[in-house]
């Protein structure tokens, strides 16, 4: 079936209030038992995140089952978008990174990039931009700030000895309108 966007501006206004709201909890309620990322790990990821991102972001396991779903995707299930945060092996909430399972690298990089978005746009902005990404487009995969992260996990991925500045790299993105 085609996705046809049938969104207004009002709405994905609304339901990225309710985004916002429902990252900024999620947020504090795992900030409580997260921890940095292990020094090791960091410095394999130096040479792509400024130390800023590597030594603020936390990351909290949750026990064995994926952070439970936000009430108004419900609605958004009713309108024809497909989106659950169940199949996701994490989630970035601003800048901590919750999983139920122990992340591979690749997963930890593009978590990593979303706290760089984060950063850069504010969790309020992030949220407009990821709800006006999902309701205009229909899928989690078609989501602009998805792609961006993507795109870069993959380059990290392919060659994780050819280092390139996530910052500058989601900043180009914000600068050409991508998102």
């Amino acid at each position: 079936m085609l996705f046809t966007p049938s969104f207004s501006e009002n709405e994905i206004i609304h339901f990225a209030g309710l985004m916002a709201a429902f990252l900024k909890a999620q947020r504090e309620k795992f900030s409580q038992t997260a921890e940095p990322l292990p020094l090791a790990k960091r410095e394999v990821l130096r040479p792509f995140f400024s130390d800023a991102i590597l030594n603020t972001t936390l990351f909290c396991r949750t026990q064995d089952e994926p952070v439970e779903s936000p009430d108004f995707l419900a609605t958004l299930h009713e309108r024809g978008v497909e989106f659950s945060l169940d199949p996701l092996h994490a989630v970035t909430f601003i800048d901590v990174i919750v999983s139920y399972k122990p992340l591979e690298p690749r997963v930890e990089f593009h978590e990593l990039v979303h706290a760089v978005q984060y950063q850069k746009l504010g969790h309020k902005q992030f949220a407009y931009k990821y709800m006006k990404g999902l309701l205009n487009r229909g899928s989690y995969e078609k989501i602009p700030l998805e792609v961006n992260a993507r795109t870069m996990d993959e380059a990290f991925t392919k060659n994780p000895s050819q280092p390139f500045s996530v910052e500058q790299e989601v900043q180009r993105w914000i600068n050409e309108n991508k998102f």
